[in-house]
């Protein structure tokens, strides 16, 4: 009988303690691990161009924002990161858009390794999908619909920039195809203005756009359009997404062309021809996009709080963005219409939502709103007056639903970070997610009698 080392049995410990872990429990350690990884990475002197890497809270900011696909930064992601902290960058976004417990099934598949039940539930927790069943294969397609919509717009990019970057221009095809897919935000190319320099190139905002929106629907969704190209024999999940995700574009265009039509800071200052299409541009990308056509400081202060209030909505459920998503915001609208007008059911394309999935969405939007509350006024207390306060709800916003930022982010010190690491994990894992991996649940034996409760 082989003896054991004491190697072996730590190594065994642990592997034991991981198994003991809830599947949200699971879905929240991967990514802590993805973010401590990204942190040694950018810590090493090869990571920068100075020679000597990144500051501890810096390396751990900049993983936190690539592995939750945020796009904040405390550093001029061009000019001050190598080639190598670049591809760490890279690779941390991807592994966080896509999901690591889908990357690894993929891999598990492709070296005939079988998954145990409580693999796919895992696996369920970290898609947000609402049953085990075919979990392996919405993994496997979450995965080809990645490789396959990357390589397709790095491709487009690649062409276009090859006149004025030559070989890099096929770098930067290959990064922001992921970065806009994935959500992310991240440039490596323009002083964290290359967007903005191609504000009437229609190209370079519909092609950073459509990317943007395809990850923010979620792979199911985008398997299933795939798949049977009927609206009317599309699931309700799919119906949903879809009519929400487009109701937000169109409202987010109308708003920001009404609202800076005229200011000189942002669409005023461009032709007309270009204003609506910086205007649907801004719609799609600051919900979870990262990207700007214009200076966003710039903006009014009532597009400001719209920014605010798309960020809060995100991105669609098992996708790449953040925030509370389309469907928890179209589940709570539709419970309250269906209250004011003294429904007892809340109907949609003739499908009732059941009890439980409306008492979720409540749980996420009010659970989402405490915590972007409790951050928010941490924050306030912390900067001290140095910004206004919509610009601190604003980046709050932005680290939540990895959307765009201010820049104020680079001012801030070490309490100011730490707070949007924390808030920018909270926003990627799932509101929902995050605090079932730390309050433990228990079953209600016990059934109690009812009594009437004023409301209102």
């Amino acid at each position: 009988m082989p003896e054991i080392t004491q190697r072996d049995w730590r190594t065994n410990r642990i592997l034991r303690w991981f198994l003991g872990l809830r599947s949200s429990q699971m879905v929240l350690t991967s990514f802590l691990l993805l973010i401590a990884l990204g942190t040694l990475l950018f810590y090493l002197p090869w990571s920068t161009e100075e020679g000597h890497g990144l500051c501890l809270l810096d390396a751990f900011f900049m993983a936190t924002s690539a592995s939750c696909v945020t796009g904040l930064t405390v550093m001029n992601v061009d000019s001050e990161l190598t080639a190598f902290g670049k591809v760490v960058l890279f690779f941390l976004m991807q592994l966080g858009g896509v999901g690591m417990m889908a990357l690894g099934t993929f891999l598990a598949v492709f070296l005939g390794a079988r998954l145990h039940l409580r693999d796919r539930i895992v696996l369920q927790e970290s898609l947000n999908q609402g049953t085990v069943g075919g979990i392996i294969h919405s993994a496997l397609a979450m995965v080809s619909y990645t490789i396959g919509i990357e390589l397709f717009f790095a491709a487009l990019f690649a062409v276009y920039f090859w006149d004025t970057l030559g070989w890099h221009g096929i770098a930067y095809g290959v990064f922001h195809a992921a970065s806009t897919f994935c959500n992310a935000g991240f440039d490596i190319v323009g002083d964290f203005s290359e967007i903005s320099k191609n504000g009437s190139d229609a190209f370079v905002l519909l092609g950073t756009a459509l990317p943007i929106l395809l990850g923010g629907l979620g792979f199911k969704v985008l398997e299933e359009v795939w798949r049977v190209r009927r609206f009317s024999r599309f699931s309700l999940h799919t119906k949903l997404v879809l009519v929400t995700s487009f109701l937000l574009v169109v409202l987010g265009t109308v708003v920001v062309f009404l609202f800076e039509a005229r200011n000189g800071l942002t669409l005023g200052s461009i032709p007309p021809n270009d204003k609506l299409l910086n205007a649907f541009f801004m719609s799609v990308s600051s919900r979870t996009g990262g990207y700007a056509s214009f200076d966003v400081a710039g903006a009014r202060p009532g597009t400001l709080l719209f920014f605010c209030l798309m960020m809060f909505v995100g991105a669609s459920p098992a996708s790449t963005g953040g925030g509370i998503k389309t469907t928890t915001f179209a589940v709570i609208l539709l419970t309250c219409w269906s209250v004011l007008r003294g429904q007892r059911d809340a109907v949609i394309f003739g499908r009732t939502i059941t009890p439980e999935i409306r008492a979720k969405a409540l749980t996420v939007f009010v659970i989402g709103a405490l915590w972007l509350s409790f951050a928010f006024n941490l924050l306030v207390i912390f900067d001290d007056g140095a910004h206004s306060v919509l610009y601190v709800l604003f980046e709050t916003l932005a680290a939540f639903s990895t959307g765009f930022g201010l820049g104020i982010t680079t001012e801030w010190g070490t309490p100011e970070k730490l707070v949007l690491i924390a808030t920018m994990l909270v926003g990627r894992v799932g509101i929902l997610t995050f605090m079932l991996s730390i309050v433990e649940q228990k079953a209600q034996r016990i059934k109690y009698p009812s009594e009437s409760i004023i409301i209102g």
